[in-house]
């Protein structure tokens, strides 16, 4: 088997709420769909998210890297190699991550339907059957932040809830205590800075969070890796982090400084499934915890299948609402739980007459 032809496609779909954090806000995901052809018919599709302050690369870019770059450098090569072609695609356009991401994803869908078996099968089997959920409370005023929080708990129970602080600490606190003093004992709460803290303000807000209580684990608040190993060494709370890992080397390196005891994996960020495998095996060697971001639609999907297979994926996932889905397959959480499909490859099929209602005419 041979790949062929890879396609590319830009779908807009719109969140259910603006997501606002230290970066700015958003009310809509830009995601690329990569379809791997081959010459025996196989397909495999990837997704990947292209919200370019958190992955630095936004769809134009990721559009032309895959057409001039990547897809000459895999076109004639077996899709079976999945760690060779990413060694591929490092050489022929290195640190691109969020375009190496959606392709790599693709080559998993593609193999596991070509031998009738599921992603979470390639990757030797289950340890659990997917991704555990957390509720997300969005930004806003603090009455209606605790009030939301309390929704999400009545709704589902859930045993963690996050938001997001990184834009003021003064006020992130009074938000932080009204969600929290809403909250009581029903659930932590796991704050996401998305580096927006100097480490002084970090030292100013986070103590005071604590202090409040509730507090379950906090989320990258600074850029630099050794503030974040300074929190961590200054704090009760379990500090997670994510923008400080984006290849396999920076959770080495998160290790030796010990700088966090959980990680955040997002797909896209790191490069595909083939990479957060390889983080998982770090941060299990290390005795430390995984969280893997679910996102939507095929990210979510792949997210499961790597929460399945992945021993250290521990910590749960905020669970995230969008309008649409362009996945036809039946694909939504069982109580707590997003479960990964039995079915070969990613497991699920698409709704083309959605990709195409969404996509972005060029």
């Amino acid at each position: 088997m041979k790949i062929s032809h890879l396609t590319i496609t830009a779908i807009d779909i719109p969140r259910a709420s603006v997501l606002t954090t230290a970066y700015g806000s958003l009310d809509s995901a830009t995601t690329l769909l990569i379809e791997i052809h081959t010459d025996e018919g196989v397909t495999g599709i990837g997704q990947v998210s292209v919200d370019a302050p958190f992955y630095g690369e936004t769809a134009e870019g990721m559009l032309a890297n895959i057409r001039t770059h990547i897809a000459p450098a895999l076109i004639g090569e077996n899709p079976f190699d999945i760690v060779r072609l990413n060694h591929v695609m490092e050489a022929v356009l290195p640190h691109h991550w969020g375009s190496h991401s959606g392709v790599d994803m693709a080559l998993w869908d593609l193999k596991g339907k070509a031998l009738g078996v599921p992603v979470y099968q390639l990757m030797g089997g289950k340890v659990r059957e997917g991704v555990d959920l957390m509720g997300f409370v969005h930004f806003g005023p603090p009455d209606q932040m605790a009030a939301e929080a309390v929704e999400k708990l009545d709704e589902h129970a859930y045993p963690v809830l996050k938001m997001k602080i990184g834009l003021n600490p003064q006020e992130d606190v009074i938000r932080y205590r009204a969600v929290a003093e809403a909250v009581g004992d029903r659930a932590v709460i796991q704050v996401d800075g998305n580096t927006g803290y100097t480490i002084a303000q970090a030292l100013q807000a986070l103590p005071a969070m604590e202090r409040i209580g509730s507090l379950g684990a906090i989320e990258q608040p600074v850029a630099r890796m050794s503030d974040l190993a300074e929190l961590a060494r200054r704090l009760n709370t379990p500090i997670m982090a994510d923008e400080a890992i984006y290849p396999p080397e920076d959770a080495i390196r998160v290790v030796e400084k010990r700088a966090a005891s959980i990680a955040l994996m997002k797909i896209n960020k790191h490069g595909g499934l083939t990479n957060v495998y390889r983080i998982g095996t770090i941060f299990g060697a290390a005795g430390l915890s995984l969280s893997i971001a679910i996102y939507y639609d095929l990210i979510g999907v792949a997210a499961a299948h790597l929460a399945a297979a992945i021993p250290c994926v521990t910590w749960p996932s905020p669970a995230t609402a969008m309008m649409d889905t362009i996945v036809a397959t039946p694909f939504a959480p069982d109580g707590l739980l997003l479960k990964a499909p039995d079915a070969p490859g990613l497991g699920v099929e698409l709704d083309w007459d959605k990709v195409r209602h969404y996509a972005r005419t060029e």
